[in-house]
């Protein structure tokens, strides 16, 4: 015989799940009338369009990774870097002199080192920067301002992850694409904001976190922590629980315990944690996740180091990681310039670890008719000799 689906009823299984019962048509039995008595309660739970909704779970807010030494070490070191470069204007590769007042100052308002480096800080933390076009009273763009990334939305209006017309989200201001800069660290197809090494390592950061937060509750709590306690004595229920409200009502002071009782805190010491071990591991690994070398990090790189190795470790460290930071800046900068310039940024102080090596790279170049005396001297930050200077050779008799 067909079933009835109106005469049918589903139970609450005890896992959560609800199971349909087969029913008999016309039957009235026990099972049918405890049903019966539980469809309130069902529909309680359930709410009149079916199932409620389960709350997403909580997640606790990301800790400010600024406040890890490791952390705010490798952020130092990648500003400090990329805000020293010399910024070059350039026109068919000679370079313009003077720059214009959008390059020499970006923004009015600051110098162009903390321009610099709150672009880099925002794109090693947040994954991207966002400059806003100032523009003059004739529509064209004199200046650029550093917007905060962690205040800035950007929304989709096309609904096409492969060709976005992003609009932005500032303070209660929107923008349209063509007033932002957007300088994303990592871009991938179909995500919208840039990825930056600080969101892309935030486990092992973290973990890195709760290495030294545990190492610090041995000096800052000053109770002992949860543990055993134990003996090899017969004892009853009553002297067990009264011996540990003893315990705990003393959690600061000093402890008398008897019977043959032991106490064993369940928590590793830092010795058992091997925490110097796990530091140094950290170090190192925030070191790769940064693209830093890692003895500007003070880590220990397992390896001895040549003159060769060192110059060679300088030379990858500008060209893959604070190159990766430039060149959006690089591309950004050149939009808000007259079409057939660009901007550069100079690399000698990575490349040429040293001044001997320098000064023979220069001569070399004079003496092949690459580079003149003046562009050498420019290149060290030195005025030019004059045309009667220019290309005199002191070695001659």
């Amino acid at each position: 015989m067909p079933l009835d689906a109106a005469q049918c009823r589903w139970m609450p299984h005890r896992h959560g799940q609800n199971r349909p019962r087969r029913c008999m048509v016309g039957a009235m039995n026990l099972v049918e009338r405890l049903l019966n008595r539980m469809a309130p309660a069902y529909r309680a739970a359930t709410g009149p369009e079916g199932p409620l909704t389960t709350p997403p779970a909580r997640t606790p807010a990301d800790r400010d990774v600024l406040h890890y030494s490791t952390v705010f070490r490798a952020v130092q070191i990648l500003e400090t870097s990329i805000a020293g470069l010399p910024l070059r204007q350039l026109r068919d590769g000679v370079e313009i002199v003077p720059q214009l007042p959008i390059i020499s100052r970006p923004d009015p308002n600051r110098h162009r080192s903390e321009f610099v480096r709150l672009t880099v800080g925002d794109m090693v933390v947040r994954g991207e920067a966002f400059w806003l076009k100032l523009r003059g009273l004739d529509g064209t763009v004199k200046g650029l301002r550093v917007l905060p990334a962690s205040l800035v939305s950007i929304t989709d209006l096309s609904g096409d992850p492969a060709n976005p017309w992003k609009q932005y989200g500032y303070m209660g201001n929107v923008y349209r694409d063509e007033d932002i800069l957007h300088l994303p660290f990592v871009s991938i197809p179909g995500r919208l904001h840039g990825l930056g090494p600080v969101e892309a390592g935030r486990a092992e950061i973290n973990g890195a976190m709760d290495a030294r937060d545990a190492k610090a509750m041995w000096f800052d709590e000053p109770a002992q922590p949860s543990g055993i306690l134990s003996t090899d004595k017969m004892i009853n229920d009553e002297i067990a629980t009264n011996t540990k409200q003893r315990f705990e009502k003393n959690m600061k002071g000093v402890k008398v315990i008897g019977g043959g009782m032991t106490y064993t805190p369940l928590l590793l010491s830092p010795s058992d944690m091997q925490y110097l071990e796990t530091q140094k591991f950290d170090t190192t690994l925030l070191s790769r996740l940064f693209g830093i070398p890692p003895k500007l990090m003070l880590a220990e790189s397992g390896s001895s180091l040549t003159y060769s190795n060192v110059e060679q470790e300088w030379s990858q460290f500008a060209d893959f990681t604070l190159n990766a930071y430039v060149q959006p800046m690089k591309d950004a900068l050149s939009m808000v310039i007259p079409r057939g310039q660009t901007i550069d940024f100079g690399w000698d102080s990575f490349r040429r670890s040293d001044t001997k090596t320098r000064m023979e790279t220069y001569k070399i170049a004079i003496e092949a008719g690459v580079m003149t005396v003046d562009e050498a001297r420019s290149r060290e930050n030195m005025p030019p000799l004059g045309g009667s200077q220019e290309g005199t050779n002191t070695d001659e008799a």
